[in-house]
């Protein structure tokens, strides 16, 4: 029974830290004018299906800020489009010195190529669905249920404590 409760007290713990670094890390990207970093990536959500099925919609991904030289066909990039609409798609060939790009997806190339003033990045990795999460946790219900639980569960498990030393104290001893 010991082994239970101290396993479950370490799973909890685990949890409890994992959590509030999540939130901590999001809360700090808020605070950054909307800007996560980790690892000097920026990392952004997919909120669209052109580059299925390499990143589908809920995926992250993280942005490394490349210089526009070193971008070669193939790579897949993030860009601010005609519309200021951040956007990552595959380069598909350098013409005018500028990037001709196109979403995996999608049927034909972008309209307009990208300059390099409006690149931000290529993209070094992927992680698919963990931007529904995050998406969440920025929301306002979210950052309450991701603060709030771990809070509650910090004053709630003192007060838990707290009761177990009055009655061991108040207990008689043998």
């Amino acid at each position: 029974m010991a082994m239970v409760k101290r396993t479950l007290s370490l799973f909890t713990t685990i949890l409890l830290v994992l959590v509030i670094a999540l939130t901590a890390f999001l809360f700090i990207g808020k605070m950054n004018g909307g800007k996560t970093t980790l690892l000097g990536n920026e990392i952004m959500v997919v909120l669209s299906g052109s580059m299925s099925p390499t990143f589908n919609t809920g995926s992250i991904v993280a942005v490394g800020h490349t210089p526009f030289a070193d971008i070669k066909v193939g790579d897949t990039v993030t860009f601010k489009n005609e519309d200021n609409l951040t956007v990552t798609h595959r380069v598909m060939e350098w013409k005018d010195g500028a990037l001709v790009t196109k979403g995996d997806a999608n049927n034909g190339i972008d309209s307009v190529p990208v300059t390099s003033d409006r690149l931000i990045g290529k993209v070094q990795y992927s992680v698919p669905l963990i931007g529904y999460l995050i998406d969440f946790i920025q929301s306002k219900i979210g950052m309450l249920v991701f603060l709030g639980i771990p809070g509650v569960y910090l004053i709630v498990s003192q007060i838990w404590k707290l009761f177990k030393l009055v009655k061991e104290a108040e207990a008689p001893a043998n």
